[in-house]
């Protein structure tokens, strides 16, 4: 078998519209483990968000990988046991956050499965806290109250006023920390020269593979590393136009089992 790893975005890959690994997908994927095939699942959620997925195609009877908050974490499934970790540099935090603020946007970060944000109940932060199966914790102020390392920063709100911040985020602390949006409505703040391939490359040379083995499914613009660092790199057909133009291959969408096609073509060799 050519292809020995199989790296798998969530939302928008893996998961369909409604958020569920379909039947057939989990089958199939069930049969890549069972031939040998090593799955990561790499994604900008936090781990109680990965995690569930996981459970839900039976990870832990195998030894597949959880890459967390974009691979900042990095975690065996069959053992929970964390292989990597890497955090935010919090000299930057203060302007961050503040910044956010005189946008009328709000920061939140994370810690033992938890949300904190000085706002709970926005629109956008209750996606997040669903989306994961995760708490929030309402703060005063941020800032005052929350003393943790963090894998990353969030912010979270309107489309216009995030892309606006990542313009300024990039010139001023871009040096420093990665800034990049996972969602239109999420900007996430992430340790430099930290995104999904380098997560991956890390990991690949814990195990003693190269990327000339990996498959790399994605769709959103936080998936664009991994997929033209892969050697197979694959775009969901729902990915979006940044994503299509460095893939190699373009499978099926989300909802017409992409990820089990791209299974079957190129590591099973059963498709029609």
């Amino acid at each position: 078998m050519k292809y020995k790893v199989l790296a798998l975005d969530l939302d928008g890959t893996l998961t369909n519209s409604e958020k569920r690994v379909s039947e057939h997908t989990l089958r199939t994927l069930e049969r890549a483990q069972q031939a040998g095939v090593t799955v990561l699942l790499v994604s900008g959620r936090p781990t109680p968000g990965v995690q569930w997925v996981a459970d839900m195609i039976e990870m832990h009877k195998q030894k597949g990988y959880l890459l967390t908050y974009n691979g900042s974490e990095i975690f065996e499934s069959s053992t929970g046991r964390k292989v990597f970790e890497s955090q935010v540099d919090k000299t930057h935090i203060p302007y961050i956050y503040n910044l956010a603020r005189e946008h009328g946007v709000q920061m939140s970060m994370y810690h033992d499965g938890v949300i904190w944000c000085d706002d709970i109940d926005t629109k956008w932060i209750r996606i997040e806290l669903e989306l994961n199966h995760m708490e929030g914790h309402k703060t005063e102020n941020l800032l005052e109250e929350f003393h943790w390392d963090t894998p990353k920063c969030m912010i979270s709100g309107e489309p216009e006023i995030l892309a606006q911040l990542e313009q300024i985020l990039c010139k001023t602390v871009g040096e420093h920390l990665e800034i990049f949006r996972s969602e239109p409505y999420f900007l996430e703040v992430m340790p430099k020269g930290l995104n999904k391939a380098r997560a991956i490359e890390i990991l690949l040379g814990h195990l003693g593979y190269s990327r000339e083995e990996l498959i790399a499914c994605g769709d959103g613009f936080n998936d664009v590393h991994m997929v033209e660092w892969a050697g197979l790199g694959v775009a969901m057909e729902n990915a979006c136009e940044q994503v299509k133009a460095v893939a190699k291959f373009i499978t099926k969408s989300n909802d017409e089992d992409g990820v089990a096609y791209v299974i079957e073509k190129f590591m099973l060799g059963t498709a029609e």
